[in-house]
């Protein structure tokens, strides 16, 4: 009996979780999630997209480039039976970002076990704290390595700034849109293109992307850290074997020199991942190799169809001023730098390379890691054809001098300096002789001088000559020079005790920036911005973000009317907005198609004798007017315009403005109509509303209105000149309001002339002119701003 309530028991119990089940899913998964909760881990792959579900078939969420650190939330088994992590991050908004990504590229720390000794190493040099999660990491796989802080005492935001400006640093024009720079310079609003250097190909490195891959906690992992391992050659740890194992693969690991390199077949390399779910060319480093080129998927020829920003490199707009290349010298090394003369008359690449380190003391890994970086790793370079047009025999390995010149291409200009007779065994019209000079140049020129990594070669960081005399401009450089670099060491080699140099600036954020995600134009300015009969101050640029506009009390609504700089932007906020007393504050917003928004503010006033609506004119009308200009510039003793295109009391008022039956005689409820004729005439009239009790239109401006028609115009002028300078009493009245906004808007826009006292008195900016920031700084002084 006891056998069959427990088997009931039993029963009840999985009922339970099968009705539970049916409720909030399957179990296990919630189990896995707190296997996985805030496992963190590193994306193993040049390129991995993160897509918004456990399989190929789901959209690309964005993608993240090697190294990038990542949460890992659950796991998932694909429809093709494959596991998926659900991970999670944050991008450069520091918004958290989800999303999945294959299990075979995303690796895991090493478990740290706690070391006092490892512990106070890392105190004494200085390192944050949040290096220090990283470094343990390290420490726990690799616990001979050595971790030197190499103090900068530079601001952090100083120095992204400096990398930042306009084409110092650059990136794939294929990069996601939030990788490049919309800076004055860099990007061209009016075609919503960005500005080529080096030709059109590579374009200015956004300051997101820059602190990404200048932030050294974002690399702190077994491949990246190298771009921190010095560049000193030691006999004793650089081997003919490491290098063997490092070139292997690529177009080094040939046994003779093919000098007709740009003719052989063979596949394309690919860097770890692109071969996978790794997207196509269009992404954030997409398929950019360790030479830093953008390679074609499944091509056959083995040709790059980008090439990289070279050694040198000089910009192709005339506006930006750029650092050259190695010695930041356009004719080439000093005087003084060695030339040995000597070659090694062997045809193997491993060999030359080998022989140039020896003698030039440059790492010898560090040398065929740049010769990869410049020429692909299927060494499809130009520079190193040796059939280029003009420069047939010659070679550039290094791409040294290689910038844009004239009607000189950067190969072009290379080949050119190498060619030439001089120092570093040029000219270089063998292969040999490019490497042995090309290392030589890089010994003397960098690695003596305190550059002796891979980041500070792109970065410098260090010595009297900060943010110049920078080997590269590719933002990823550094990065894709290391990936190349740490394939020398095998394991046994990684036991080693390599000792790795690490910046760390001032002032630093205090988690690692994140790379930037965000994809698609970012135009988002207006070509033009308008309201229906009325003129707005100042008058309307793109790059101006507000503007001012008095209306009459009468004017009830407006229409506002703006279109996009980018069709494809979105422009809200337009059309008949109504309006409430006093202020109104319209707000047009412009939304480009990355999802960034510039919001532009139209600032409105309804008051009394304010313009009214004329439907004929972009100007608006006089106060107290129905729309109609006159024609002559003067008005009758009654105040009415003359024109025949001016409406009459049944007319219509434009859009918002009330024409009750009551009003006998056109002008603005409560209010009067004024028309302003030129200066010095003694032919004023104002005409009294029905119903005004105070201002214009009162008795006291009645009779100041009887006092004008009968003094002579010599004394209006004098009590004119009275106003005093830069005061805003434009007309003169003793009185700063609505009629001298009013004034000098005609003024500028060529309706009347102002005395000398006027101008004086609207030149309240004090800079001898008056234009329309002036009449800015009167309206917000009528309106109380």
């Amino acid at each position: 009996m006891r056998k069959y309530k427990k088997a009931g028991r039993m029963a009840a119990i999985l009922a339970s979780i099968m009705v539970i089940d049916s409720f909030v899913g399957p179990i296990s998964p919630y189990i896995d999630t707190y296997a996985y909760t805030n496992k963190s881990a590193t994306v193993n792959a040049s390129t991995l997209n993160v897509r918004s579900g456990p399989g190929t078939s789901y959209s690309i969420v964005t993608k993240l480039t090697n190294g990038a650190a990542v949460t890992v939330v659950n796991e998932k088994n694909g429809s093709d039976g494959a596991l998926w992590y659900e991970i999670r991050f944050n991008n450069s908004n520091g918004q958290t970002v989800s999303g999945y990504v294959t299990k075979s590229y995303l690796k895991f720390a090493a478990v740290y076990t706690s070391s006092a000794d490892f512990e106070s190493r890392l105190s004494e040099q200085g390192f944050p704290e949040s290096y220090k999660v990283r470094l343990r990491a390290l420490h726990a796989q690799y616990p001979n390595w050595v971790f030197t802080a190499q103090k900068t005492n530079i601001d952090w935001n100083t120095a992204v700034k400096e990398e930042s400006l306009v084409g110092k640093t650059l990136v794939h024009t294929n990069s996601m849109s939030s990788w490049k720079s919309t800076e004055t310079g860099a990007y061209d609003w009016n075609n919503s293109t960005w500005v080529g250097f080096d030709g059109s190909s590579w374009v200015t490195a956004s300051e997101d992307i820059v602190k990404y891959y200048m932030d050294p906690r974002n690399f702190l992992d077994e491949t990246n850290v190298f771009q921190f391992l010095t560049h000193t050659y030691d006999s004793n740890k650089h081997t003919m074997e490491g290098l063997n194992t490092m070139v292997k693969g690529t177009f080094l690991s040939g046994g003779t020199v093919n000098t007709d390199i740009s003719q052989s077949g063979g596949t394309t390399s690919q860097e770890s991942g692109t071969s996978t779910d790794s997207g196509n060319s269009s992404g954030p480093g997409a398929n950019i190799g360790p030479g830093g080129k953008t390679e074609t998927q499944g091509s056959s020829s083995g040709n790059v169809s980008q090439e990289s920003p070279h050694a040198s490199i000089t910009p192709n707009h005339a506006a930006v001023l750029m650092d050259y290349g190695p010695g930041a010298s356009l004719t080439g090394p000093s005087a003084s730098a060695p030339s040995t003369g000597t070659t090694t008359g062997s045809g193997a690449y491993t060999n030359m390379i080998m022989n140039a380190a020896t003698q030039s003391g440059v790492n010898p890994y560090v040398l065929a890691a740049m010769i990869i970086q410049e020429q692909g790793s299927a060494g499809t370079g130009k520079s190193i054809s040796g059939t280029e047009s003009g420069y047939a025999g010659y070679y550039n390995f290094f791409n040294i001098e290689a910038y844009q010149s004239g009607n000189m291409t950067a190969v072009q200009r290379g080949l050119w300096w190498a060619s030439q007779a001089g120092n570093y065994e040029r000219p270089w019209n063998s292969p040999e002789k490019s490497i042995l000079g090309g290392a030589l140049y890089y010994g003397n020129n960098y690695v003596k001088v305190g550059q002796d990594t891979f980041y500070l070669k792109k970065f410098n960081v260090q010595g009297a000559n900060l943010y110049k005399h920078q080997y590269m401009t590719n933002v990823q450089g550094a990065a894709s020079e290391a990936a190349v670099y740490s394939k020398a060491y095998n394991n046994d080699m990684k036991q080693t005790g390599l000792e790795f140099k690490i910046p760390v600036y001032n002032n630093m954020p205090e988690n690692p920036c994140s790379q930037p995600t965000g994809d698609g134009n970012p135009n988002n300015k207006l070509s033009g911005l308008s309201v229906d009969g009325f003129v707005m101050t100042p008058s309307f640029d793109r790059d101006t973000k507000e503007y001012n506009l008095i209306v009459d009390s009468g004017v009830t609504s407006i229409k506002v009317n703006a279109s996009a700089l980018y069709s494809a932007s979105n422009v809200s906020g337009t059309g008949t907005i109504a309006l409430q007393n006093g202020n109104n504050d319209i707000k047009v917003s412009v939304t480009a198609q990355n999802g960034n928004v510039r919001e532009y503010i139209l600032h409105v006033v309804r008051q009394a004798n304010g313009p009214t609506y004329n439907s004929g004119s972009s100007t608006p009308s006089n106060p107290g007017s129905t729309g109609g200009n006159s024609s002559s510039g003067s008005s009758s003793s009654s105040g009415s315009n003359s024109s025949s295109g001016s409406n009459s009391s049944s007319g219509s008022r434009g859009p918002g403005v009330s024409n009750p039956s009551s009003e006998t005689s056109a002008g603005t409820p409560g209010g009067s109509n004024i028309t302003i004729v030129p200066e010095g005439s003694s032919n004023i009239s104002v005409q009294a509303s029905a119903g005004a009790p105070q201002g214009p239109g009162s008795p006291a401006q009645t009779q100041a209105q009887t006092q004008a028609e009968t003094q002579p115009a010599q004394t209006q002028s004098t009590s004119a000149n009275t106003a005093s300078k830069g005061s805003g009493d434009v007309n003169g009245d003793g009185k700063i309001n609505s009629l001298d906004v009013l004034k000098l808007q005609r003024y500028l826009l060529g309706l009347e002339h102002l005395s000398d006292a006027g101008k004086a008195a609207a030149d309240l900016n004090g800079d001898g002119k008056v234009n329309s920031q002036d009449l800015l700084l009167l309206q917000k002084k009528v309106l109380g701003m």
